[in-house]
């Protein structure tokens, strides 16, 4: 019967979005938690970077991370080609094209750990400035093209999402942390790094955002014929 509504299954895009968001989030904690530094000291978001994660001959886990940042890049990458092609139109295409370079450039931060200086600076600067990008027109989009599978809440979560971004992106300018291996923490650590906590934060806020998309997305009931 057309018109039908019938339940659409989670496609592949969403998927992938779950998913990727699952690897990093899970790959992150893993190596977290057997993280020691140069000084003996346990990881805490609150004032390590996350590349720290990934440094190989300091984090024990170094692989696990930079494996997960890889998996997870490749899968924000097709879920973001999936909601820019599933919303279409101009704004659609640019979302889905930003997206993919985001999630390469998040991948790439992976394949290029601190440890390699330049590649490393150029793809984490690329995935930070371009990420909240693409979550700002996805979110204008889901706000201006008002869409039974996405809640117009989404949107207010993506520009939510956005803060932390520019916020580190602004205090990392201020703080002059960056090295041409990428962010560095100070000779003596304090308990706090503000840097480095928003930065964690851009990283939690990309993972909800896509999250919610992704479940919101995925529940949500196809049209057409049956």
């Amino acid at each position: 019967m057309d018109g039908a509504v019938k339940p659409s299954g989670l496609a592949p895009a969403p998927a992938a979005g779950l998913l990727g968001s699952a690897l990093i989030g899970t790959m992150s904690l893993i190596a977290a938690l057997a993280y020691r530094g140069i000084d003996g000291e346990p990881y805490s978001p609150l004032n390590h970077f996350v590349s720290e994660l990934g440094e190989v001959g300091v984090s024990s886990l170094a692989a696990v991370f930079n494996l997960g940042l890889i998996a997870g890049g490749v899968c924000f990458a097709i879920f973001m080609i999936g909601l820019g092609r599933t919303r279409g139109g101009a704004r659609g295409a640019v979302c889905g094209a930003l997206g993919a370079i985001t999630g390469a450039a998040g991948a790439l931060v992976g394949v290029f750990p601190v440890n390699s200086g330049g590649p490393h600076l150029l793809a984490a600067a690329t995935f930070f400035n371009l990420a909240w990008i693409s979550i700002a027109l996805a979110s204008a989009d889901i706000l201006l093209r008002p869409d039974h599978r996405f809640a117009v809440g989404l949107a207010v979560i993506g520009f939510v999402a956005v803060v932390p971004f520019v916020s580190f992106l602004g205090a990392y300018l201020l703080s002059g942390t960056g090295t041409s291996r990428g962010l560095q923490p100070a000779a003596v650590r304090s308990a706090v790094d503000p840097v480095a906590a928003l930065e964690w934060a851009s990283i939690v806020a990309v993972l909800a955002w896509t999250t919610s998309v992704a479940v919101s997305w995925g529940r949500a009931p196809s049209r057409g014929a049956a």
